[in-house]
């Protein structure tokens, strides 16, 4: 992790302070997301255009199960998921509250995730993803959990600080720049630039669907410098590329707002 600041001289204390002060923002804790994301994606298969396009939230609760330096243990709760997904000319709308409409086969999937814990691995403050989605509308491993946790301890943020480090998952690589716009109020504004090199598959229909893309996402992240953890990110993303269904080779183009609001217990 390369880090400097803006108009201001290297600070060589972070080289000096105690790790024990970043570990304690990862102490043992629970903690809920709402997040929102919508998806617009269109593909160009010969002789015409698909566009497809999804709007949902998803209530997900994490508890961090372990704490060391840089790496941590979550386990992430999926409570609920609603919304609606636009293709082919109709309208779904699903809802896991809706015990009901569980039951058709197309919403099957939202069974499968929810209240169903899952294991996530945080190393250097990103989460390790695997590059097999189990489904391309929703999976917990598409969220980098590590974000949640402000990677400095709160007496290094200072306005015009700026950073860069870079993720991988398997084939895939997401290479980071931050910047803390403004301090206040014991709340810290970062602005994230991210520049994504994506090889990723996943099932649908029984079909397994490779994708390779790239991108570029601009985010805006604002974090409680008491606790050191985020607690609100608005982010959009633009992605082009190519999906492969084993036969055919169409080019994809994606667009995502998202929008996640946390809350601490």
């Amino acid at each position: 992790m390369q880090f400097r600041y803006i108009k201001f001289p290297l600070l060589l204390l972070v080289f000096l302070l105690p790790e024990a002060e970043v570990v304690a923002q990862t102490a043992k804790s629970t903690f809920v997301v709402s997040h929102t994301l919508i998806n617009n994606t269109t593909l160009n298969v010969p002789g015409t255009e698909l566009f497809f396009q999804s709007n949902k939230t998803t209530t997900t609760q994490f508890n961090v199960l372990q704490a060391q330096d840089e790496n941590f243990q979550l386990l992430a709760t999926v409570l609920s998921v609603k919304g609606k997904l636009y293709a082919f000319g109709q309208e779904q709308i699903f809802n896991s509250s809706d015990t009901a409409g569980l039951n058709s086969s197309e919403l099957n999937w939202l069974k499968e995730i929810v209240n169903k814990p899952k294991a996530i691995e945080i190393k250097n403050f990103h989460a390790q993803q695997s590059p097999v989605q189990t489904n391309s509308l929703f999976d917990i491993d598409q969220e980098d959990a590590g974000k949640y946790f402000l990677p400095f301890p709160p007496s290094i943020i200072k306005m015009g600080l700026t950073w860069s480090d870079t993720s991988f998952a398997d084939s895939s690589k997401t290479i980071h720049e931050y910047l803390v716009l403004k301090v206040q109020d014991n709340k810290a504004t970062i602005s994230v630039f991210s520049e994504l090199f994506i090889k990723t598959s996943f099932t649908q229909s029984g079909q397994t669907i490779r994708q390779q893309l790239k991108g570029l996402a601009r985010a805006e992240r604002i974090y409680d410098l008491l606790i050191g953890k985020m607690i609100s990110e608005s982010v959009t993303t633009k992605l082009s590329g190519s999906s492969n269904n084993g036969t055919d080779i169409v080019p994809i183009t994606i667009e995502l707002k998202g929008n996640s609001l946390v809350s601490f217990k």
